[in-house]
C-alpha cells in the first residue's frame, strides 16, 4: 500500500494567536501596574470600556458577516488593540472616548481589510489617530486624581476617593456628593500629557528625584511616565525572551532615535530638541518600539525589512517629535510606515524554506542582465 503524498517539510509548534496575545497582555502589565500607581484608576476604566467595546464590536462583525463568532474572540487579538489602545487615552477622558476609539479602531482598523491578518495599519493606532484628529482637546487633557493636599488630607490615586474621582471624571453624569475640592465638586487634577511635560525641561525627574533624596516610587517625584517607559522595556524584554517578536524592529527604532537625539542635542537648548534619555524615557518610545511597531500583521516580514522598517519610523518619530505640530509622533510614524510595508516585503522578500540566501536577488540582477543584452 502506498504512502500518501505529503508536502514538506513541516514545522510543527506549540505557538496559537491566542497564545501569543496572551503573552503581549501578559507584557503589557508592568506598564499597567505602574500607571494604575501614579494615575490612578483611569487607565483601568479605560482600559474596560476599550476591551468590551471592541468584543461587541468584533462579536457584532463576526455575526453580520456569518463567522463563527466565539472562535474569534477567544483569540484575544481584539483585547490585545483595546488594551494598547486604552493606554494612548488620557485618564479621566469621558466615557464616550474609548467607545469611539475601540469601536472604530476594530470595525474599521481591522474588520473593514477582511479581519485578523488581513489589516493593513496597526488597529490601535488607527482608532488613537481617530480620537486625536476629532477631539484635540479631550485627548490632551491628561486628567489625573494625584497627591493633592485637601486639609491636611492627602488623596491616594488608587484609594476610594481617587476612584470615586477617576469615575466620576469618566461619567460625568454620576451623582458626586461625596467628592469635593475645598468645597467646590472635583472635575479632576488636569496635568500635561506626557511628551509635553518632558518637552520643556531638560534634566530627568528620575534623576532629579534621585539627587534631591526623593523616593522614587514617590509619587510627588515627578517620574511616573519614566517608570511606566521602564516598565513597557521590561515588558518588551520579556517578548524577546519569549520570542513573541524578534530584535530587528525594537533596536533599529530605538537606535535610530538615540542617533538622530545625540546628532541634534545641543546642551542648554532641552527645550528645542530633548536630550537622549528625554527621547527614551519621556515619550512613548518604549511601546512604540517593542508594542507597536512589533504588530506583526502590519510589519514586513524579513529580517532586512524590518530594520529598515524600524529605522524609517525612528526617523519619523523623531522629525514629527521636534519639527511637527502634533506632539504625539508615534501614531503618525506607524501608520505611515505601515503604508511602506507592503513595498519592503516585495523587495526583501522573505527567503523560501530550503532557499539559499539572497537568491531571489541573483534571480532577479540575473533576469535583469538577460534584458539588457
Amino acid at each position: 500500500m502506498s504512502q500518501p503524498l505529503q508536502s514538506s517539510p513541516h514545522l510543527v509548534s506549540q505557538v496559537c494567536v491566542s497564545k501569543t496575545m496572551g503573552l503581549v497582555l501578559l507584557a503589557c502589565m508592568p506598564a499597567y501596574a505602574v500607571s494604575t500607581w501614579y494615575f490612578g484608576w483611569g487607565l483601568t476604566l479605560n482600559a474596560l470600556l476599550c476591551i468590551t467595546t471592541a468584543l461587541i464590536a468584533e462579536g457584532l462583525v463576526m455575526w453580520l458577516r456569518g463567522i463563527n463568532t466565539w472562535s474569534r474572540l477567544r483569540d484575544a487579538s481584539a483585547i490585545v488593540t483595546a488594551l494598547l489602545l486604552a493606554f494612548t487615552i488620557p485618564p479621566g477622558a469621558p466615557w464616550w472616548i474609548p467607545v469611539l476609539g475601540a469601536s472604530f479602531a476594530i470595525i474599521i482598523g481591522k474588520q473593514v481589510y477582511g479581519g485578523l491578518g488581513l489589516n493593513i495599519f496597526n488597529p490601535a493606532m488607527v482608532g488613537y489617530v481617530t480620537l486625536l484628529v476629532a477631539f484635540p482637546l479631550k485627548m490632551t487633557a491628561w486628567q489625573i486624581p494625584g497627591v493633592q493636599t485637601i486639609e491636611n488630607e492627602v488623596i491616594n490615586p488608587i484609594g476610594l476617593q481617587g476612584f470615586l474621582i477617576s469615575l466620576k471624571l469618566t461619567f460625568p453624569f454620576l451623582p458626586a456628593n461625596e467628592i469635593k475640592y475645598l468645597g467646590t465638586e472635583i472635575d479632576g487634577f488636569v496635568k500635561a500629557t506626557p511628551l509635553l511635560f518632558y518637552k520643556l525641561p531638560g534634566k530627568s525627574a528620575l534623576i532629579a528625584a534621585w539627587i534631591n533624596d526623593i523616593s522614587l516610587f514617590a509619587r510627588s517625584s515627578g517620574t511616573g511616565w519614566e517608570w511606566v517607559n521602564i516598565a513597557f522595556l521590561f515588558g518588551g524584554l520579556l517578548m524577546l525572551f519569549k520570542r513573541i517578536i524578534t530584535w530587528h524592529i525594537p533596536i533599529s527604532l530605538i537606535a535610530t532615535v538615540i542617533l538622530l537625539s545625540i546628532v541634534f542635542y545641543q546642551p542648554g537648548f532641552e527645550a528645542v530638541y530633548g536630550s537622549p534619555y528625554l527621547h527614551l524615557f519621556g515619550t512613548a518610545t518604549m511601546i512604540a518600539a517593542f508594542f507597536i511597531a512589533t504588530d506583526p500583521v502590519s510589519a514586513p516580514a524579513s529580517s532586512l525589512a524590518k530594520i529598515i522598517y524600524g529605522a524609517i519610523a525612528g526617523v519619523l518619530i523623531y522629525c514629527i517629535r521636534i519639527w511637527g505640530s502634533y506632539l504625539d509622533s508615534v501614531a503618525f510614524s506607524i501608520l505611515l510606515v505601515n503604508a511602506l510595508t507592503p513595498l519592503l516585503d516585495y523587495y526583501f522578500r522573505p527567503r523560501i524554506f530550503g532557499e539559499a540566501r539572497f537568491s531571489w536577488w541573483r534571480a532577479k540582477l540575473e533576469k535583469r542582465s538577460v534584458v539588457r543584452r
